[in-house]
């Protein structure tokens, strides 16, 4: 039957391993394809790549972290070093990771690392004993090398997953814990792995269609960037996951990464908006074109994890709220899944559903102090304000703001303004983004575009002091504004030009 659930179990995977994040734990109900056709329902494909954005903003340890993944359990999407291909994996190995992570062979930030990880249960009763075994296992693996290199043994770590007491002191200990064998070689820098390994070992087709794959190759230009190829072998499939990311702190130390990230995280904490494209520079992001000719709701995801010391909660998003996931009806449409919308941590994940693409601003949502209510999400939905968010840089300046505004808390509370913002939202973004792009590219393009939004947002504003209780009332104030700018935008232009040529006449 229909696996629903299979990007989210490779998340639970991946996330423990390689991004330290939080697995969804959903309870989804299996339909037949007579209920799905009967529902009206689009029924899912079934591909094994997936693609993840996760942003992190920790605000209690002064941390935030970027990851972008590429996840199969496909040999043909990524494929395993030709070392490993005819290996039988040893069923204690949990994970084969190569990583150039700062510290990753604790003790030293010289060297990248290959490690090995190693369920411990049964490998001895003693430290000694269990080290020594755990890394006859790993040797086992890397003795052919490891994409090409042949990695020195550095030291072996038995994490408990019980207790924060170091295992050699013989506290917490039991057979819940893990053997990291660690090897080292040479280190690299991100875009150099990546452009290195990624021709060898991800399908072409998959770097050729683009989608989060292409943010990949952006952030592996930042010079903290980390690169981390993991494989975790299972019975019958290996989950592969290449990673690139990029961790910042807070906080100065000679030992810990730049301030890469927390002025822009401070700024949107402070303004209660939260933007994950922002951190990324983007002003919208696609998916896979591997995913356009099948209903894949779940094969990408934007998560976004926030650890906070007060108490938060979600007040809006401007898209859609998907309220559960017990079938597929829930993911027929985009939008935002909140495992945890309230308290010291939110977490929420942005699902595409039928859609190809996301805009900054459809993706924001925005927070506040938990007010000790289970208040619902506002849904903001209808689409962002393009030019004029790149008129005046970014969708928290008021401008922007007051528009949003006045269309969710005016315009959109009628049936009527309704069906206007249907219609003008189609004519809107089939030139808006184009005319977004030129702002960008052209600074007196720009400040001309918000001279011209300024008597717009100078005549919306009497919308503020009418009081609109009726259709008739909401048909009758529209009129009247678009009136208003025709008669300033084309009528008194027209006017004035007629004005300058009788002038011009007069004098000849």
């Amino acid at each position: 039957m229909l696996k629903f659930l299979m990007f989210l179990t490779l998340l639970a995977c991946s996330s423990f391993f390689v991004t330290d994040a939080f697995s969804l734990e959903v309870e989804v109900l299996k339909e037949s394809d007579r209920v799905i056709e009967t529902l009206g329902w689009l029924k899912p494909g079934n591909i094994a790549f997936q693609e993840q954005i996760q942003l992190i903003i920790d605000q209690v340890k002064s941390k935030n972290k970027i990851s972008i993944m590429i996840a199969s359990t496909d040999n043909e999407d990524i494929r395993l070093p030709s070392e490993l291909e005819s290996k039988i994996f040893d069923p204690k190995i949990i994970s084969i990771i190569y990583t150039n992570q700062f510290n990753c062979a604790q003790g030293t930030a010289e060297y990248a690392c290959v490690i090995v990880g190693i369920d411990r249960a049964g490998l001895g009763d003693n430290i000694s004993t269990i080290k020594e075994n755990a890394r006859i296992i790993a040797d086992q693996v890397l003795d052919d090398g490891f994409l090409g290199v042949s990695p020195d043994f550095y030291s072996v770590f038995i994490s408990t997953g019980v207790s924060s007491v170091s295992p050699d002191a013989g506290y917490g200990f039991d057979d819940k814990g893990i053997a990291k064998v660690t090897y080292t070689v040479k280190k690299h820098e991100t875009f150099k792995l990546l452009n290195a390994f990624s021709p060898v070992l991800v399908n072409l087709d998959i770097i050729n269609a683009g989608g989060f794959f292409n943010t990949v190759e952006k952030l592996s230009n930042h010079y903290f960037a980390d690169f981390t190829l993991t494989y975790m072998p299972r019975e019958q499939e290996t989950l592969r996951v290449l990673s690139v990311s990029l961790l910042c702190s807070n906080k100065s130390s000679h030992f810990q990464t730049p301030d890469c990230l927390s002025q822009n995280i401070d700024e949107q904490i402070g303004n209660g908006n939260i933007s994950p494209l922002e951190f990324l520079q983007l002003e919208n992001i696609s998916r896979s074109e591997i995913f356009s000719k099948e209903f894949l709701p779940l094969n990408s995801v934007i998560q976004v994890i926030i650890y906070s010391g007060p108490d938060l909660q979600v007040n809006a998003v401007n898209s859609h709220i998907i309220k559960k996931l017990d079938n597929l009806g829930d993911v027929q449409k985009a939008g935002w899944f909140f495992t945890s919308k309230s308290g010291q941590m939110i977490d929420g994940r942005y699902i595409f559903g039928t859609e190809s693409s996301v805009s900054k601003d459809s993706l924001s949502f925005s927070i506040g102090s938990y007010t000790g209510d289970d208040t619902e999400i506002k849904e903001n939905e209808g689409g962002g304000c393009l030019i004029a968010t790149s008129a005046f840089g970014t969708e928290l300046s008021p401008q922007v703001q007051f528009l949003r505004e006045i269309r969710d808390n005016t315009v959109l509370q009628t049936e009527s303004g309704s069906a206007f913002m249907a219609g003008f939202n189609q004519f809107y973004y089939s030139f808006s983004p184009t005319i977004a792009d030129y702002e960008r590219e052209n600074l007196v393009f720009k400040e001309s575009v918000k001279l011209v939004l300024t008597p717009l947002l100078i005549s919306l504003t009497l919308l503020q002091y009418a009081e609109i209780d009726s259709e008739s009332e909401m048909l009758g104030y529209g009129i009247g504004i678009i009136l208003l700018n025709i008669g300033i935008y084309f009528v008194a232009p027209a006017a004035l030009v007629i004005i300058i040529k009788k002038r011009i006449n007069l004098k000849n």
